[in-house]
């Protein structure tokens, strides 16, 4: 006896997913930014926070994409020599725009629902 009609397709869910997986290595990535950051290592700054990016790109929307490339580009057309104040600000503001996307889509520090949510 089939499973499943042959009118209807089967539908896979796997048992496992990587959720837990892509949490790992956004923390891993923050305490990356954190440290280049503090540090003054503003290109490989940069390169943290694009690959916070990749993590959170598959979830994202157009309008994220747009507000993320428009960081890029700010970031391509600065003199990373003579304006190093100016490429610091951006960089912040692309990290604070990166972390309430992360928010945003549950993958972070989201606080709006109640702590009785997860108590029995």
């Amino acid at each position: 006896m089939e499973e499943y009609p042959e009118s209807q397709e089967a539908i896979r869910v796997s048992k496992f997913n990587s959720s837990l997986a892509i949490l790992y290595r956004i923390d891993i990535l923050w305490k990356d930014a954190h440290r280049h950051s503090r540090m003054g290592l503003l290109i490989r700054w940069n390169w943290d926070l694009d690959r916070v990016w990749t993590e959170l790109a598959a979830d994202a929307k157009e309008k994220d994409l747009e507000a993320f490339q428009k960081f890029n580009k700010k970031i391509s057309e600065i003199n990373k020599i003579k304006e190093r104040e100016k490429l610091y600000t951006t960089l912040l503001n692309k990290e604070i725009f990166l972390r309430k996307l992360q928010n945003k889509q549950g993958k972070g520090m989201s606080y709006e629902e109640n702590i009785d949510d997860y108590m029995d």
